[in-house]
């Protein structure tokens, strides 16, 4: 076998491998139909917030002003020094629905935002435990009853989406380039039976499988519980999706590069904790894609069957950018087509340095 030959096979082997990925589950998402249901679980909507004095004022507003029946809303203040305390004691007076618990020390061994977390579930009055955070915003009044209605008996999690606020710029491209590839991927692969992540921008858990599993084994962990409880107790049956455009959460997304890639680093850290199962089906298409963009420029600089190997990389992107785009639009997260070839090279190339830095990181702290 010639040097061609090889580098063709190994270059097909490649985007084939992308392929099966784009049809066999990212393609889930646009045949995935919402379940009818008139359920409509009181809820209980936990917060843990730490210095969000200026986020705070919207995210009440909203979520108090949510069209259904029965809910209560829980804010943790962990430990802030910026005044929340004082306004969430205003706001508590105004609405009964508002509990507010105050954290003043953290335990030893535990991460703040779960510890937070863990308490206000623990004083949650329903079953239906619904996340988000300070910084975030329902995109309607019709987010809780979109969210909960897929809390059926048979569902100890309901996955939800959280597209990040577009601005202008090249670095909110790229955030919701990344936003939308981790959706579709966590979304889809969920539909074909292998949940293994959710955002806590937008998420339920059963508070009963709370409290039996807690956050054991990662309680310090910097993330994780939205990643890491998932990773560890979703399945196939118990895991449901909701998409709906009234569900959706519109977060507030980073402004500088380095507050980006902080954020990203955090989340890739917690990666390496998942069942090996989802870190080898991640990481095969991760690499896949990586690879491929290596040999197609080596390729360039080599002038190796440059026509065919143009031709074979084309036919992956087509098929990659068609579905990416057809899914933003059921997701509510739109890119112009004509830039992804860009963010789509962009994101192959940091990510990748993002990962072996989060991979290292020996400690990361959560605000």
């Amino acid at each position: 076998m010639d040097l061609e030959v090889g580098f063709i096979m190994a270059f097909s082997l490649l985007v084939g491998i992308q392929l099966y990925y784009h049809w066999h589950y990212f393609d889930a998402l646009k045949l995935f139909k919402k379940e009818q249901s008139a359920l409509v679980p009181s809820v209980s909507v936990i917060v843990a917030a730490r210095n969000e004095i200026k986020n705070l004022p919207q995210l009440l507003s909203t979520v108090l002003a949510q069209n259904y029946p029965k809910f209560e809303l829980i804010v943790v203040n962990d430990r802030s020094t910026d005044g929340s305390n004082e306004l969430l004691k205003g706001w508590q007076n105004q609405d009964a629905r508002l509990t507010v618990l105050n954290i003043d020390e953290l335990p030893d061994g535990w991460n703040g935002k779960k510890f937070a977390l863990k308490k206000g579930i623990e004083v949650a009055k329903y079953e239906c435990i619904l996340l988000t955070d300070a910084d975030c915003v329902p995109i309607s009044d019709q987010w809780m009853r979109n969210m909960s209605s897929q809390f059926t008996s048979d569902a100890d999690f309901v996955l939800g989406v959280s597209p990040y606020e577009k601005t202008n710029g090249f670095l909110n491209q790229i955030i919701q380039y990344e936003t939308l590839l981790t959706a579709v991927q966590y979304l889809s692969y969920a539909i074909r039976g292998y949940p293994y992540m959710g955002v806590g921008r937008n998420l339920i858990y059963r508070k009963s499988l709370f409290l039996k599993n807690d956050f054991k084994g990662f309680e310090g962990k910097m993330g994780g519980d939205d990643d890491l409880f998932v990773n560890a107790h979703a399945t196939s049956t118990n895991t449901k999706i909701c998409i709906h455009p009234d569900a959706l959460v519109i977060s507030i997304p980073k402004k500088t590069w380095r507050e980006y890639f902080i954020q990203k680093i955090r989340h890739l850290s917690v990666g390496k904790s998942y069942r090996n199962k989802d870190q080898t089906r991640l990481g095969l298409f991760a690499l896949s894609s990586l690879l491929g963009w290596v040999l197609l420029f080596l390729a360039i600089i080599i002038d190796i069957e440059l026509t065919t190997i143009l031709v074979i990389f084309g036919i992956r992107c087509l098929s990659f950018y068609i579905i990416f785009t057809r899914s933003g639009r059921k997701l509510n997260i739109t890119l112009a087509f004509w830039a992804l070839p860009l963010l789509d090279l962009c994101f192959n190339i940091y990510y990748p340095i993002l990962g072996v830095v989060a991979l290292t990181a020996k400690k990361i702290k959560w605000s």
